[in-house]
């Protein structure tokens, strides 16, 4: 709006307005709403899916130990030479 009035640009005079114009502003609103919507609507489920599909791929991965008490297992448990920094001792 300018000046209180609809803003004909030149190209709208000499070619006309797009029938799929809104012609008001809250009808535009309306429209702007429910695209935005259905765009929501439509992340959320694909975010939905390719959360899911980390998931598998992640526990596909994961080992699937499963231990019973009193099972005999091997520790690792290194004893620090002294003198020597960790990063020496490898």
């Amino acid at each position: 709006m300018l000046f209180g009035r609809i803003l004909r640009l030149p190209c709208d005079i000499l070619f006309g307005r797009p029938s799929d114009t809104p012609s008001s502003p809250n009808e535009y609103l309306n429209n702007l709403e429910a695209r935005l919507e259905s765009v929501h609507v439509f992340d959320s489920e694909r975010i939905k899916l390719a959360s899911e599909r980390m998931k598998i791929r992640y526990d596909s991965g994961a080992t699937g130990h499963h231990f019973k008490e009193g099972d005999q297992v091997w520790m690792y448990n290194p004893k620090r030479r002294r003198g020597l920094s960790p990063k020496s001792q490898q």
